[in-house]
């Protein structure tokens, strides 16, 4: 699964490398991006998968999952109960900008593809939009989930437990709107 998550995010990556100039504090290192050759091999799918009504409400089916699973975390963490020890802390900072993100996604009309003068953008400035915010969700559910593999091993259960099921749902998410596709 994590090589799918992988394949994606490059392919989301180079596809906003190849659509977009507009770089700002959040953007990515794209050089280390371009190094794998199997970006246009994956480019076709995730297109499609922006550019059809179906191909987006399956992304936005799985970014409200991914929403709702993280913001599950958050409250558990916070049940635990217990001071929050600094690796779980530096996942939950991380959780709090994909809720931000998610967020954005879900209400893309009013905030991604919202123009200053007349309320909409064009098509294909939407379509860039909202294809740098999933490269952005993504790499930050990527990022999550390496800061989730070096959680040490002592870590309290009640931490660890809901971890788990955070984890599981950033796993899926990127194979999730693959099968989806697949089924078009």
């Amino acid at each position: 699964m994590r090589t799918i998550t992988l394949c994606l995010l490059l392919l989301v990556s180079g596809s906003c490398l190849l659509g977009s100039s507009a770089s700002d504090a959040d953007s990515f290192d794209f050089e280390e991006v371009e190094a794998y050759g199997f970006i246009k091999s994956m480019e076709k799918a995730l297109k499609k998968a922006l550019t059809t009504v179906r191909g987006v409400n399956c992304t936005i089916k799985e970014v409200i999952e991914v929403m709702l699973a993280t913001t599950n975390y958050v409250d558990a963490i916070d049940a635990c109960g217990t001071a929050i020890p600094k690796d779980i802390a530096k996942i939950v900072k991380n959780c709090k900008s994909i809720i931000a993100l998610c967020e954005d996604i879900i209400h893309l009309n009013s905030t991604i593809c919202a123009d200053e003068e007349d309320g909409k953008m064009t098509t294909s400035k939407c379509f860039l939009g909202l294809f740098e915010a999933i490269m952005k969700l993504t790499y930050k559910i990527n990022t999550t989930l390496k800061l989730i593999a070096k959680l040490p091993a002592d870590t309290e259960s009640c931490f660890l437990d809901a971890t788990k099921e955070v984890e599981q749902s950033y796993n899926d998410f990127l194979p999730n709107i693959d099968k989806c596709i697949e089924q078009m």
